[in-house]
């Protein structure tokens, strides 16, 4: 679960990947371009895993590549954490499953005495070392799939994009949607279906009532000397890193990243500009903002016209209303889209001339819902013209036009991360890009930190386009 620093990254224009990124047909899995060979690892050679954090993201990573073990090739060599009661445990659950691991706590030694023992590595430690871990990987010349967010400094993620170049290693970033067959279904809807028609408004919110502190069995603590070593003030630090300044970006940097990832990837670009409000309205005692809302610009042009799409996203700490989604606006309708496969869909502003895909896609789902077998009466198709009263009220009740539920990928059901870990390994054997390269994930550091900076300034911040190089 932890470990030592940080470091930094960036690349690959927005634009330039979302055209290698498009998806065929309505139900289709995602086209990927013709992968750029860096890595020729044969199918028949596994390729050998070293976990730096077993906390609970890196079991959760550990779980999604137990999945595809088989299917992959893959296999588990080494577990490094400097806190004992996880890293034991996580060896013990690997144990059962055939995978027996050699346990490190610091991960200079599993470095050294693995080398050539293993072929990549998940970091999966706090952000405010995941530069030390992942730079360290990469200079051994090991890939690395490293957890979002890439680090809770703008410097230190800029030096993993750096040290990714250099040694010409793989450096994968965690934002997991990225590979989700049924985003790059949506993404078909938005950018080559025009399911919005022109893009206006983005939305996003991820709300959670939980309890604030993350407890441990005094038994199972670290002593003084050991969390010194290491960098953590106290246990509680330790613990509850993501709520202190010298740990982490805080809750909008650990869960609203993703979210603010999928708002420039769907749009094609980063932002202008962010405003933002927040505050410790709720936790006083902790140093991070515990809710936060963020307004975003960024640039569009449409048939030689600029225009600007606004977007707002929320994170709250007190409620869990709304989960966790994003919602793109349109002239002619919205896309709706969460990790949640129960929730999202496509709707069509009553106003907006039937698309061939619409029909399409109705053959495939079957019978629509009530609103969408009502769609005539609604939008006055074949109606007597309206009375007076009528049309006093249309504009404050106003249709719901056309919605179809969320679409379901035609892929077998797999974990959230499965998608995304697999394409790293294909990406280790040559036979795929990145979905989310170290120069992409610097883009999203850049976008989301700097709302921290906004609440601060208590003002709006403009981005420039240098901001997102490296």
């Amino acid at each position: 679960m932890n470990q030592d620093k940080k470091t930094g990254s960036s690349g690959v224009s927005r634009r330039d990947f979302l055209k290698s990124a498009a998806v065929a047909g309505a139900m289709g899995a995602a086209v990927l371009a013709a992968p750029r060979i860096l890595h020729a690892q044969n199918k028949g050679d596994a390729i050998r895993l070293g976990v730096i954090g077993t906390g609970t993201e890196g079991r959760v990573l550990i779980n999604s590549v137990l999945k595809c073990q088989k299917e992959e090739n893959v296999t588990f060599t080494a577990l490094c954490d400097i806190w004992p009661h996880y890293r034991t445990y996580t060896a013990k659950l690997l144990g059962k499953y055939k995978q027996p691991v050699t346990e490190y706590e610091d991960y200079h030694d599993m470095l050294d005495t693995e080398k050539g023992k293993i072929d990549s590595v998940i970091v999966a430690t706090p952000d405010w070392v995941h530069h030390e871990h992942a730079i360290a990987c990469l200079e051994a010349k090991l890939d690395v799939y490293c957890e979002k967010e890439m680090s809770n400094t703008i410097e230190n993620a800029k030096k993993m994009v750096e040290a990714s170049k250099k040694t010409g290693k793989l450096l994968q970033i965690g934002h997991q949607r990225r590979s989700n067959p049924r985003y790059h279904i949506m993404l078909d809807y938005i950018r080559n279906k025009k399911a919005c028609g022109r893009m206006t408004n983005v939305e996003g919110c991820w709300n959670r009532s939980k309890p604030l502190s993350v407890e441990w069995a005094e038994s199972t603590a670290l002593d003084a000397a050991t969390l010194k070593k290491y960098g953590y003030d106290s246990m509680e630090h330790l613990r509850n890193w993501r709520w202190y300044k010298k740990y982490s970006g805080g809750p909008i940097a650990d869960l609203g990243s993703h979210q603010v990832d999928i708002f420039h990837w769907m749009i094609g670009c980063p932002p202008i500009s962010v405003m933002a409000s927040g505050g410790t309205d709720n936790y006083p005692k902790m140093e991070w903002y515990d809710n936060v809302i963020a307004i975003y610009e960024w640039p569009e042009e449409v048939d030689g016209v600029k225009h600007i799409i606004r977007g707002n996203y929320n994170l709250y700490s007190t409620t869990s209303n709304g989960g966790y989604q994003e919602v793109f606006m349109g002239t002619e309708g919205a896309v709706i889209i969460s990790e949640d496969a129960t929730k999202g869909g496509l709707r069509r502003e009553y106003t907006a001339p039937e698309a061939d895909w619409e029909k399409e896609l109705r053959k495939t789902l079957g019978a629509a819902d009530k609103a969408q077998s009502e769609q005539k009466k609604e939008s006055g198709e074949g109606k007597a013209a309206e009375s007076a009263s009528d049309i006093k009220t249309s504009h404050s009740v106003p249709s719901p036009g056309r919605y179809y539920p969320p679409i379901a990928a035609p892929l077998p059901p797999k974990t959230e991360h499965q998608p995304h870990l697999e394409n790293f390994f294909h990406a280790i054997r040559g036979t795929e890009k990145l979905n989310c390269p170290g120069e992409v994930g610097y883009e999203t550091a850049v976008s989301i930190l700097k709302v921290n900076e906004a609440v601060a300034a208590e003002k709006k911040l403009a981005f420039s386009p240098e901001e997102f190089k490296v």
